[in-house]
């Protein structure tokens, strides 16, 4: 029974127990050259923390209306009661931020207000960036949009191939017509040739012909003007 009892006191007093922001204070400076700084929490009864903790920053002039400059992380486990921050190099000067931490146990908790940031910056502070636990799968996205842009580019280079490969085909399909083309019109010239040195040789022959008739007909006409005369001398 008494252990029962005391079980019971344990969850009673970690159910009632409280976060209290212990860093920073009233006073702290954030340094904006880069330097990490410890944000720290404890129990408000010393009891055990449970559940867990989203740490965001917050500014605003108004005390009872302060506005989310950027969540420092979540996820974190209560009873870790710290983490370390590296304030970013483009934080605005302001002496009117402070730390809430959300338990999933006992809701919002807020520090005191301190100073933080650079005084020569006057925009508003901008920050594309998302908690800690997130990361992951930013990374995974990264990747997937990465892999998918080296896809389009083997599928693009891939269809330029093809292109190119059938603009070479076609290169080739038209010089050999050209090739074709060429061969067809030099034999044209030597048939025509060969046709006219046919037609030169009948005429030599005929020509040859021509003379050797004209020949026979001169020698028979003077061998009978020769026997024409021998009969006229007897």
């Amino acid at each position: 029974m008494k252990l029962t009892i005391a079980a019971l006191a344990t969850l009673l007093s970690s159910v009632l127990a409280t976060v209290y922001i212990n860093n920073p204070v009233a006073d702290t400076v954030w340094p904006h050259d880069g330097s990490p700084i410890e944000i720290t929490w404890i129990s408000s009864d010393d009891s055990l923390l449970t559940g867990t903790v989203i740490v965001q920053l917050m500014d605003g002039e108004d005390a009872n209306n302060l506005l989310p400059v950027l969540t420092i992380a979540s996820g974190i486990r209560a009873d870790k009661k710290s983490i370390s921050f590296t304030p970013p190099a483009n934080l605005p000067g302001s002496s009117n931020y402070a730390v809430l931490i959300t338990s999933s146990v006992d809701g919002p908790h807020y520090s005191h207000t301190f100073t933080a940031g650079d005084a020569s910056i006057t925009e508003p502070f901008s920050n594309s960036s998302k908690p800690s636990s997130k990361t992951s799968s930013s990374s995974s996205s990264t990747k997937e949009s990465s892999t998918k842009e080296s896809l389009t580019e083997e599928t693009t280079s891939a269809s330029d191939d093809e292109k190119s490969d059938k603009s070479s085909d076609d290169d080739k399909s038209d010089k050999s017509s050209d090739d074709e083309d060429t061969e067809s019109e030099s034999d044209e010239p030597e048939s025509e040739t060969e046709s006219e040195s046919e037609s030169e040789s009948e005429s030599r022959d005929h020509d040859s012909s021509s003379s050797g008739a004209g020949r026979s007909q001169v020698a028979i006409g003077g061998f009978v003007g020769a026997a024409a005369i021998v009969a006229a001398l007897f």
